[in-house]
């Protein structure tokens, strides 16, 4: 058998090698191509080369037909690229107020952006940019196009000089200075060639819109929305959101400018987003078509119809305002139907029992290193917020923000009997009128000693049952630290499942009560639910008795004698007989 072509043997082993067209070489950035056929055999290898000399030959075609960027398709590339990201960065600043202290962290992150942009730009690492990159070009040349290795790599190069600039440009921003310059010579080049292009625009385009723009009137809606109470923040904060979004995909004009075939379009983007579209870094600064574009043939998670409605019914809340003002002739986005079957894992569980004493066996209820390092085993047990709340929410059904904004006060005796008092005195917030109520402590609270915790706070002269819990988010709700760490927990301690939380506890209760027998006005009577018809007359004969017998129907079939203080104190004993 005659020697293979395009083959050499080295140590035994078979490797493909073909001189690369001399007209090719700069756009490879290389003389040949090599690898290694992997293998002894000399029928294999002669099989395999013929294979990469084909697929060679087909490499060499496209190259030679495939277009070269020219030193002005770059000089646009990073000009688009430098314009995108300041036309978001607007956009982003107009919608939001963040604080000093973010904005101080956002100046610091673009100066150590720019100056990681710097050290690869020195080593011709344009791994950081490369998605970008490939994102520019089919913006401007469309999903098909291919460009060759040369071309692709100073496109890189350019957007990382670009890249820098942009940093610094938003840092400067951050601190205020709106005026910075880039300095770079092919940004400062490319942004002067289009300064000095002539500009024309119709009549039509130079006059201004005869009604105000979709922003202003998104923004002057959402702040009255939260001016009148009708909106919490973060419900403002989320319609923020979909408002920008809606521009950045549609573009700002007046109201009466968008179709409910807008509406259509709009629903569609939304069902086709990636969930984790707004958090994932890998999208970070992509239009959300672009987002929907790239992740097309991806298996991946989608926005749930429960978040698809909450955009449409920011936006027809606020064209039903328009609507009643004369503005838009209908509202858009008003009778969309959306599927109310949720998937498995979308549904929110109930903490089994066997789930349960799952979770009472990690550090917190069994002991841990330090009150610093609460997931990690250990024998210390603190009995603060992290070792009651959970308690306190499954032996009673109550929402999270209900337990975590409790005053001492509001552990009190009627007839004998201690109870949760929920009202909405000294600003506590309930979530509704029917959250308003009574709810009997389970005696398994009291023998795991909540009522002398209480005490020694009395003593303390603390007011909140949970003194470490200080209002947070954009609701200033007392329980939102603790939920981003109750989250961290279930994660260090392996028992984290999506859509079983601390919501779940409550969930439990009632199931728990249910299998108890416990009928359901009771219940909602217990957990704050509306009850109609006849059985809301009858909760209303409730006394605190047949509440407190439903109460401690309660089982959840784990065994927490070891955490009881049924032998108190001499604190304790004055609390029980007070």
């Amino acid at each position: 058998m005659g020697a293979i072509p395009n083959t050499v043997r080295r140590g035994g082993v078979y490797h493909f090698r073909r001189a690369v067209p001399a007209a090719l070489r700069m756009r490879l950035a290389r003389a040949e191509l090599t690898c290694s056929l992997h293998t002894h055999e000399a029928g294999a290898a002669r099989t395999l080369s013929r294979c990469l000399y084909l697929r060679s030959e087909e490499l060499f075609g496209v190259l030679e037909c495939a277009p070269m960027l020219s030193d002005d398709d770059i000089a646009a590339l990073v000009r688009d690229f430098y314009a995108t990201i300041l036309r978001q960065d607007d956009n982003e600043r107009l919608l939001s107020d963040a604080p000093d202290a973010f904005r101080e962290h956002r100046a610091e992150h673009y100066r150590q952006l720019a100056e990681r942009s710097r050290i690869d730009l020195a080593s011709n690492a344009f791994g950081s940019v490369r998605q970008m990159t490939a994102v520019m070009l089919a913006r401007r040349y469309g999903m098909e196009a291919r460009f060759d290795k040369l071309s692709v790599r100073k496109a890189g190069q350019a957007m990382l000089r670009a890249g820098v600039e942009i940093a610094e440009t938003l840092r400067a921003r951050a601190e205020g200075d709106f005026n910075y310059e880039p300095a770079d010579k092919l940004l400062a080049a490319a942004l002067a060639e289009r300064a000095v292009q002539p500009q024309s625009a119709s009549p039509a385009q130079a006059s201004a819109p005869s009604s105000p723009m979709f922003s202003v009137e998104a923004e002057q809606f959402r702040e009255t929305q939260v001016r009148r109470g009708v909106w919490e923040k973060q419900t403002a904060l989320q319609a923020r959101k979909t408002y920008a979004l809606f521009v950045q995909h549609f573009g700002d004009r007046p109201l009466e400018g968008f179709a409910r075939s807008d509406a259509a379009s709009f629903k569609e983007l939304l069902s086709d987003l990636p969930a984790n579209y707004g958090k994932a870094a890998e999208f970070r600064g992509m239009p959300a078509a672009e987002i929907v574009a790239a992740t097309k043939a991806v298996d991946t998670d989608r926005l749930t119809p429960r978040t698809i409605q909450r955009h449409f019914n920011a936006l027809a809340a606020l064209w039903s305002v328009a609507l009643e003002k004369g503005q838009v002739a209908s509202n858009i986005f008003a009778d969309w139907k959306f599927p109310s079957a949720k998937r498995a894992k979308d549904q929110r569980e109930h903490w089994t029992r066997e789930q349960l004493a799952e979770l009472f066996e990690t550090p917190i209820w069994k002991g841990c290193y330090s009150i610093a390092r609460r997931s990690r085993p250990g024998s210390v047990i603190e009995r603060d917020e992290r070792f009651w709340l959970p308690l306190i929410a499954l032996f009673s059904g109550m929402r999270q923000e209900e337990i975590c904004q409790l005053r001492l006060a509001d552990i009190r005796q009627e007839e004998s009997v201690w109870l949760f008092d929920l009202n909405t005195r000294d600003g506590q917030q309930l979530k509704n009128a029917n959250a308003v109520r009574r709810v009997p402590l389970h005696s398994k609270l009291i023998e795991l000693g909540l009522l002398v915790y209480v005490e020694q706070l009395r003593r303390s002269g603390d007011k909140m049952l949970f003194p470490n819990l200080q209002p947070g988010g954009a609701d200033g709700r007392f329980g939102h630290n603790y939920s981003k760490w109750f989250s961290r927990y279930r994660q260090d301690v392996k028992l984290f499942v999506p859509g079983r939380d601390f919501h779940s506890f409550r969930h439990s209760a009632t199931t728990f009560m249910r299998q108890a027998g416990v009928d359901e006005p009771t219940i909602d009577e217990l957990t704050g639910h509306a009850t109609v018809g006849e059985t809301a007359r009858y909760s209303k004969g409730l006394t605190i008795a047949n509440l407190r017998s439903a109460i401690e129907r309660i089982d959840i079939g784990v065994d927490l004698s070891r955490l009881s203080q049924d032998k108190f104190s001499e604190i304790a004993g004055e609390v029980i007989i007070s």
